[in-house]
């Protein structure tokens, strides 16, 4: 396991992919202080990852999507 093949992972497939493996693991939740984009709470995942002493710790963030504001702006950039 290279720990740093977490980092953007979804958290479901972080978490089943330690659970696999036996590998105990903590998750700390985190918020996005851009006010640019909205969050999907049900979209889960891994902004970092670090391993200490066989010990896994995530960083979770809700997956983030683009405002209102910032969709209206790129489609006229495109037309």
């Amino acid at each position: 396991m290279n720990i740093r093949d977490f980092f953007g992972m979804p958290l479901r497939y972080a978490k089943s992919s330690l659970e696999k493996e036996n590998i105990p693991y903590k998750i700390t939740y985190t918020e996005s202080g851009s006010r640019f984009f909205s969050c999907d709470p049900a979209a889960l995942y891994v902004v970092r990852a670090e391993e200490k002493d066989g010990n896994v710790r995530l960083l979770v963030n809700r997956s983030m999507g683009m405002s209102d504001s910032v969709r209206a702006v790129l489609e006229k950039k495109e037309n």
